[in-house]
């Protein structure tokens, strides 16, 4: 039978049993937060030095999302040749809003290739859970990113087209309207149409 150690005098584990657990980590699509501090959890120094990282915070994706600052910090080591970590975070953890995919983001054209593409392009390997997890991930990031610098803030966009079209008819009131304004103002009348439908999907 094959064996593996994480260090000469770690306990001494089975190969099968190692490969389970690395399997199971896989499965389970769980992460490695970023550790600050260093490279490496255990040391030792002489003539034949080692360097090895056997420990570390293992989380799920949900997790991630929920509590994105934290991160694992090495702390010092006086009398061992282990670092011990601590799972901090810089700043006050109020929880983060849940990603919520908006029904009205699938009336905008070409949303389904984008979604399509951004899918395809991101190439994982692991188990189809760990795939999937992550696929969703970055589909995720990618739309929130898309709303942001493409669809835009439909209350925003209600906001500004209100405001339009009360300048235009205060101005019909006083002074009256150009052609070019009647049309500028039928126009927006139009999108204002469109976002409130969109505000009412969402």
């Amino acid at each position: 039978m094959k064996f593996c150690t994480l260090k000469k005098e770690a306990q001494v584990y089975p190969m099968n049993t190692m490969q389970e657990f690395h399997d199971f980590i896989n499965y389970s699509a769980l992460v490695d937060l970023p550790l600050c501090g260093g490279d490496y959890t255990w040391s030792r120094s002489g003539g034949d030095a080692v360097r090895s990282r056997p420990d570390r915070f293992l989380v799920s994706l949900e997790w991630e999302e929920q509590f994105p600052d934290f991160l694992q910090n090495k702390l010092p080591r006086p009398f061992s040749n282990h670092f011990r970590l601590t799972l901090e975070s810089t700043k006050l953890v109020t929880g983060k809003v849940p990603f919520k995919f908006k029904n009205m983001w699938l009336k905008a054209e070409g949303i389904s290739n984008l979604i399509k593409k951004w899918w395809e392009e991101e190439e994982i390997d692991g188990f189809a859970s760990f795939v999937i997890a992550r696929k969703i991930k970055v589909v995720k990031e990618e739309l929130k990113k898309w709303n942001r610098e493409v669809f835009g803030d439909i209350r925003l966009k209600k906001f500004n087209l209100l405001g339009s079209i009360n300048i235009l008819d205060a101005k019909e009131e006083s002074v009256g309207l150009s052609s070019e304004d009647i049309d500028g103002r039928r126009r927006e009348i139009e999108e204002l149409g469109r976002v409130l439908q969109l505000e009412e999907i969402s």
